[in-house]
């Protein structure tokens, strides 16, 4: 993958890495005197104070970054988060298509889901919309023809290769196989998100009458 490095007035993107990379990297520019740090699936945005720092002093310790030797992705001090996903009816809308993209039963699905260690790569489109990848070899899961008006907060989509979890209620393309019965963004709460860049997430399997039970009966 190429990777490349673009600058404007006070924050710059290094672009084409790999997602492992990105943590890594991420995890090697903390303390490096930068104002935020924002992993993205393939890219690291970093910002910088232009009282502190030019945009030529910026690159260059851009460029150090990028050529380090950080290939590792760190080990994280965020904890794990378990989310409970009801892979049934209704909220599996796509749960069939999905499932024989990726060369397995319907009732196959939700197992291997379940199995996969998924980890957040990336939030953004929505306040607190989570990216999740790992690393089984996913077939690239392409958008919905006809995208819909309305995917409820809390469901499960697969697109490409990357799992994201919907914070709010919203039109969508993603093709949902379930919903989970956490609230994903609190704007009360002292962390907003619930999910972090470089998290480990993991996916307990309920029924309908327990996210029910969860959810207050919202579901």
């Amino acid at each position: 993958m190429s990777q490349s490095i673009y600058c404007a007035d006070d924050w710059l993107m290094i672009q084409g890495l790999p997602a492992e990379r990105v943590a890594a990297l991420a995890a090697a520019a903390e303390g490096g005197g930068w104002d935020d740090i924002v992993p993205g699936l393939d890219s690291l945005s970093l910002s910088w104070d232009p009282a502190q720092r030019s945009l030529e002093a910026a690159h260059a310790a851009a460029e150090a970054l990028a050529g380090s030797d950080a290939d590792a992705a760190p080990a994280t001090t965020i904890a794990p988060a378990t989310l409970h996903i009801c892979y049934e009816a209704p909220w599996a809308h796509d749960a069939d298509i999905v499932a024989e993209l990726l060369g397995l039963s319907t009732d196959a699905l939700p197992g291997w889901h379940a199995a996969q260690d998924w980890r957040v790569a990336m939030l953004g489109f929505q306040p607190g919309f989570a990216y999740l990848n790992c690393d089984a070899r996913i077939p690239d899961i392409p958008r919905l023809a006809d995208p819909r008006a309305r995917v409820e907060a809390g469901s499960v989509g697969l697109l490409g290769q990357i799992c994201g979890l919907y914070p709010h209620a919203s039109p969508g393309g993603w093709p949902i196989i379930g919903r989970i019965a956490e609230t994903l963004f609190d704007p009360h709460a002292s962390s907003p998100a619930l999910l972090q860049a470089g998290q480990a997430v993991t996916f307990a399997r309920i029924d309908a009458a327990e996210l029910a039970r969860r959810t207050g009966g919202a579901a």
